[in-house]
């Protein structure tokens, strides 16, 4: 009897975390070594020895 709560307990445990690994917020997977970045930290595609180009237009003001 206590052998078998052991066992559903350890594969209800492994069910529920395979779910939130699953469904989880953000995790795709696993979570070894996985650090979340903030929305306001962005890795830059462009080396930072070559800069990154800014596409803008003059505007002529009317005197």
């Amino acid at each position: 009897m206590l052998f078998r709560f052991i066992l559903y307990s350890v594969v209800a445990w492994f069910v529920f975390r395979w779910l939130d690994g699953f469904f989880g917020p953000g995790n795709k997977g696993s979570r070894k070594g996985n650090a979340t970045r903030s929305r306001g930290e962005k890795k830059s595609r462009v080396r930072k020895d070559v800069g990154e180009y800014i596409d803008y237009e003059e505007v002529k003001e009317d005197k």
